[in-house]
């Protein structure tokens, strides 16, 4: 009798066990896929919201005998970029300030608020690239893509005044490799601007961040 009695109750107990085991099984994915910490990373300068923006790109000689159209392709890749994360932000039309670039050979030397004025903009973004690179210094065969650039902010209503903000930006793609065989030049240099946009519109919004 006593053994017939322990029969359900071991049952019932492995039945418990399975279930349970069950339940961790059905959890186990469940922390594998939880989504990674975060924290907001404060704007630098948050003040571009609501305003209207030209952005200026600047590239040495060299640079722009080797990409011809570098300054549009800049500014469109970070104006596309700003749009979608800067709220309220407009843009004056990239193509009409590359137009004047060209027209106007010493461009570089006027205040940028008062070019800003001219396109009536609220800030000035001038982009001053340092480096734009596709090729690994030690091997002309090794593709990776570089872009420095000094950013400053000017406040048109401020034509004779400093820069209302000072930061530098370098990046690197891809951000972990020292380099890649036979890579596409013109889709590295795509996957690169639309990296650099990134890293330069981060400035300019609150955003969230990984936790490390």
């Amino acid at each position: 009798m006593c053994r017939r009695a322990r029969l359900p109750t071991l049952l019932a107990t492995a039945t418990t066990l399975t279930a349970l085991a069950g339940c961790q099984m059905l959890a186990a994915p469940f922390v594998l896929f939880a989504p990674e910490p975060t924290r907001t990373l404060p704007a630098e300068y948050p003040y571009l919201a609501g305003k209207k923006v030209c952005l200026l790109v600047w590239a040495d000689s060299y640079t722009l005998m080797e990409y011809p159209f570098v300054q549009l392709e800049v500014s469109e890749h970070a104006a596309a970029e700003m749009k979608q994360r800067i709220r309220g932000a407009s843009f004056v039309p990239n193509r009409a300030v590359v137009d004047y670039q060209r027209q106007d050979p010493d461009w570089d030397r006027a205040h940028p608020a008062a070019i800003g004025q001219k396109f009536g903009s609220d800030r000035v973004v001038v982009i001053e690239l340092t480096q734009y690179t596709t090729r690994e210094p030690e091997s002309t065969y090794l593709y990776r893509g570089r872009i420095g650039a000094n950013l400053r902010v000017y406040n048109t209503q401020y034509p004779d005044a400093g820069p209302a903000y000072r930061a530098t930006v370098e990046t690197l793609y891809p951000p972990d490799s020292h380099g890649q065989w036979g890579s596409s030049e013109d889709g590295l240099r795509k996957a690169t601007m639309e990296a650099f946009a990134r890293d330069l519109t981060g400035k300019f919004y609150d955003r969230q961040v990984k936790v490390q």
